[in-house]
């Protein structure tokens, strides 16, 4: 397990990499891509365990769905998804081929394009291999989907959770790049366990994923004392492997444990988000209670 230790915001100065200028050169939007560069360089129970809540007070929590099943085949999935907008904020991350692909497919896009009618958000996909990625790669992926695809923001999946200050400078970076594009683009950021406040002082992404397992594992979880000076729009709880007799049980361990979005699903194994839960309608309904 990587140091889930919080710490305290500290001067931070971004250094120039060799990498981010060669960006500068790349033909297209040159007055966008120059300012987006410079921004570069700146830089219930669950398994028997009761849950003991930390407040009685509960809000709408958002739902944050990795939406990893295909548009074409899995079209009923996408459907609620759009009649889940409009009862309660939601948010889904579109991911056609573990990120964009090489070229438009209109399943995906006339889905996304039906569930921003109705209110929702999407975000594209976006793997960083816990910063081993480069960030070229990184950048390509970013601009495949503002080209092929209306999106709200990005995802940004398999980010560190360490304190190291070259991971979190490469998330800073990637989070300048996005908001040089349009300050507009929300960035959820995924490490899946808790973090070091800097990552979201400085910050490295708007929202975070800072639970993403199984139903077992959450019982035990709990959110780093820094989080409570932030909104709870800002974390995410991501709970796999959930029965429907648990799914009550863990929404209110979200919404009483610092997460302002929360996704729950029965599904497990490699890809629990190939498809909605069988329980997504009570999932809306909890998620939507106050």
């Amino acid at each position: 397990m990587l140091d889930n230790r919080g710490m305290g915001a500290v001067a931070f100065v971004a250094s120039e990499s060799a990498e981010a200028i060669r960006l500068v050169g790349r033909p297209g939007r040159s007055l966008k891509r120059a300012g987006l560069i410079a921004g570069l360089l700146v830089v219930g129970c669950l398994s028997g365990t009761a849950f003991a809540a930390t407040t009685t007070t509960t809000t709408t929590t958002s739902l944050v769905v990795p939406s990893y099943f295909n548009a074409t085949s899995s079209v009923a999935n996408w459907n609620s998804l759009v009649t889940s907008a409009r009862k309660v904020p939601t948010t889904a991350i579109l991911n056609p081929n573990s990120g964009p692909g090489a070229k438009e497919d209109p399943n995906y896009a006339a889905a996304a394009a039906k569930l921003r009618a109705a209110g929702g958000k999407v975000l594209g996909y976006i793997s960083t291999s816990y910063g081993k990625r480069s960030l070229s790669a990184v950048v390509t992926d970013i601009n495949a989907y503002v080209a092929m695809y209306k999106v709200d923001g990005f995802f940004i999946d398999e980010m560190t959770s360490d304190s190291q200050m070259s991971h979190i400078q490469f998330y800073q970076s990637i989070y300048n790049y996005i908001k040089g594009l349009n300050a507009t683009y929300a960035v959820t950021a995924n490490p899946g366990t808790n973090i070091p406040e800097l990552y979201a002082s400085l910050p490295t992404a708007d929202q975070f994923v800072v639970f993403e397992s199984t139903a077992k594992s959450y019982a035990k979880y709990q959110p780093m004392s820094w989080q409570a000076a932030y909104p709870k729009s800002r974390f995410v709880h991501m709970v796999y492997g959930a029965t429907a007799a648990q799914l009550p049980g863990v929404v209110q361990y979200a919404k009483t444990h610092g997460a302002g979005g929360v996704y729950v699903t029965s599904l497990s194994g490699g890809n629990p988000y190939k498809a909605l839960p069988p329980y997504w309608n009570d999932e809306v309904t909890g998620a939507a209670a106050r």
